[in-house]
């Protein structure tokens, strides 16, 4: 499912339990795909990483995101995922792209259970991004937080 599927299925949850049998099905579709529209719109990829990576702060997580551009060939995800299964870093969020022959992959990852520590993590998928000629990059959850506060 999409993220604006994802979105619209959401607001359809959340009007439905607030407002119950008391709206007309036709006004409900109308609103929640209004709703649905300005989020859409309003809310970009990167903000919805950054959410993700707020809400798992609450629960003692300690997340990351994997970029992985480049020009698209067989296994990528594959030799990305097992390093990270390898390693005990666990998937929490995936979502990738095939435009023009070209992938991107982002994916937002608990590291609180790793084996080792991010940089040599980094340099694990350094060596999968010279073999498969792409960037694969690696952004620990401060990142994130230090750029909002400044």
């Amino acid at each position: 499912m999409d993220i604006k599927a994802r979105i619209e299925q959401s607001v359809r949850q959340a009007v439905s339990e607030e407002l119950g049998s008391s709206i007309h099905p036709d006004k409900l579709n109308a609103v929640i795909g209004r709703i649905t529209e300005k989020l859409a719109t309003l809310v970009t990829p990167d903000e919805l990483v950054l959410l993700g990576i707020k809400q798992h702060k609450d629960l003692r997580k300690e997340m990351a995101v994997v970029s992985v551009i480049g020009e698209d060939s067989l296994g990528i995800v594959a030799d990305v995922t097992r390093i990270l299964a390898e390693n005990r870093a666990n998937i929490e969020g995936m979502n990738q792209a095939i435009v023009s022959g070209y992938f991107a992959l982002i994916l937002t990852i608990d590291v609180s259970e790793m084996r080792i520590p991010i940089d040599e993590l980094q340099k694990l998928m350094d060596q999968v991004a010279d073999r498969k000629h792409l960037k694969i990059y690696i952004q620990h959850e401060n990142i994130f937080t230090s750029m909002n506060r400044i």
